[in-house]
This record gives structure tokens, sequence and C-alpha cells, in this order.
């Protein structure tokens, strides 16, 4: 019997040692688990913080090494922006330098002056014509015109000279311009009446619109479809009826609110069909005409503007 109780205690014994064997075993490998997974933690925690570095530099340095790096970058912003001053600085002197340059030659050669004062007749020439063949004016209103813009130019110019040859003030040279207006609109009205004189008035207003039909003209007679002056005067109207316009008179200035930046293209579209052809008004809406005035452009502006909005 008591060899009986011995055996079972030696073999409760061994069943205890197998089940604590196998219980550490176990509790070994789940330790080994969780000390592998917390590995594996500090391992993205790294790779994730390694990450933040490189798109934030400056929270991974400390404190002093941020407000450090600040400062030097406003320090060479500081640079580059002294750098860009002194730049302009010295293109603006010698611009003036050129300008001065040019002014002095006209002064004091007789032949550049000649080309020079050619050169603004030119201009005035170029500026009356479309005018003068829409009103359809005499030889003598179209000379005695082109006169007295001349002579108000000639005015201008020699004021401005003056101003940059520093012989003038800005404030005499205002003055001088102005007589040179009020001249202009004595003169002028007494060459075409004052009916036409309004009439050439508005026309200096509706400049940016005529510059846009000269260009869009100018390409048409390359293509085979030129414009009548009747077409040209009706399109420019059309584009003056399809813009809001604010213009007056400051003095001697004109102002035009007039870049044809607001045309309304439909609306001047819905008028050009009654009296442009087919190829014309296939050109008009769908070519650029020039690149400051281009109706593409502006089209596309407005649509972006609207989806910003």
């Amino acid at each position: 019997m008591k060899k009986l109780i011995n055996l079972v205690l030696i073999f409760v014994a061994v069943a205890v040692l197998v089940v604590a064997a196998v219980e550490f075993k176990r509790l070994h490998a789940a330790a080994k688990t969780n000390h592998d997974a917390t590995v594996a933690v500090l391992k993205r925690n790294a790779a994730m913080k390694a990450q933040i570095d490189i798109l934030n530099p400056a929270s991974s340095q400390p404190m002093g090494a941020s407000a450090d790096a600040s400062a030097k970058i406003l320090a060479k912003d500081k640079a580059d922006l002294k750098k860009r001053e002194q730049s302009d600085a010295q293109q603006k002197e010698k611009m003036d330098a050129l300008k001065k340059w040019m002014v002095e030659s006209v002064r004091d050669n007789s032949e550049l002056a000649l080309r020079h004062y050619a050169s603004l007749r030119s201009r005035v020439e170029i500026e009356i014509e479309p005018f003068r063949r829409v009103q359809h004016l005499s030889k003598e209103q179209s000379e005695a015109l082109a006169e007295v813009m001349f002579q108000q130019k000639l005015r201008n110019d020699d004021a401005m000279r003056a101003v940059q040859l520093k012989q003038l003030s800005r404030e005499d040279a205002d003055a001088i311009s102005q007589l040179a207006f009020d001249e202009f609109t004595s003169n002028a009205k007494a060459a075409l009446g004052d009916d036409l004189y309004e009439k050439f008035s508005a026309y200096q207003l509706q400049r940016p619109a005529w510059d846009f039909v000269g260009t869009y003209g100018g390409e048409m007679s390359r293509v085979d479809t030129p414009l009548s002056v009747e077409q040209a005067s009706q399109l420019v109207d059309a584009i003056v009826n399809a813009c809001p316009v604010i213009h007056g008179t400051k003095g001697s200035v004109v102002i035009v609110d007039f870049g044809l930046t607001k045309v309304d293209w439909s609306a001047v579209d819905a008028a050009a069909v009654n009296f442009l052809t087919p190829e014309q008004m296939n050109y008009l809406k769908n070519v650029t005409v020039g690149y400051v005035l281009s109706r593409q452009y502006q089209e596309l502006n407005n649509a972006l503007q609207k989806l910003g909005q």
C-alpha cells in the first residue's frame, strides 16, 4: 500500500513538472512575441519620425536650431531683396542715361531731329486715317487736322524732353501740355467745325476698339477677305456698345477706362453677323487677333474667374 502511495506521489510530481514546463514554454513564447511586437512598433515610429523630419526639418531640430535657421532664411531674403533693389536701381539708371542720350542726340543732331519730327508726323497721319476715311474728310480738313495734332504732339514732346534734361519742372511741363491741348481744341474746331470735332473726340475715346479692328482688318487682308471702311466702323460700334466704357477728360489728358477686357463678345457676334461675311465671322470668333486684346484670352480669363468665385 505504501509503495502504491509513493508511486502515485511520484506520478503527480512528474505531471506537475510537465505542466510547469509547458506553461513556462508558453510564457516564454508570449514574452518573445510581445518583445517582437514592441520592437516592430518602435521601428515603425522611428520610420514615421524620419519621414516627418524630412517633410519638416525644423521639427527635428531643437528650438534654438530652428530659430537660427529662421534667422538665416530671413537674412538671406533681406540680402536677395537688397540685390534686386540694387539691380533695379542700376537698370533705371541705365534707362535714364539712354533716354537722356537720345534726347540730347535729337537736340544736337539736326538730321536726327528731322527724322524724329517726321516720325511724330507719321504717327499723327496713322492715328487720324480711320476717322478721315469714315467721315470722308476733305483734303484740306485732313491736312489741317493733322497739322494741329502734330503741333500739339510737338509741344508735348518738347516739354517732356526738357523735363528729362532737367531744364523744366513737371508742373511747368503739365502747364505747357494744357496750353497745347487748349490750342489744339480751338484750332481743330476751326478746321472741322463743332459737329465733326465732337465726332473726332468720340473717335479718340474709341481708339482701343479701333486698334483691335485695325489689327483684325490687317489679318483679314492677308487671307484675301479684307474689311471695308463701313465694316470696320460698324465693328467698332459693335465693340463699343458691348463694352462698359467710362471715359472723360482731365485737363489735356483723355481718360479711357477701356482695355477691351470686359467686352461681351457674344453681343459683338450677334451684331457683326449682320455686316460681316461668314469667313470674316469665323475668323473673328475663332482666330486670336493680336495677343493683348485677344478675345479668346479674355473669355478664358473670365471663365477662370467664375470658377474661382
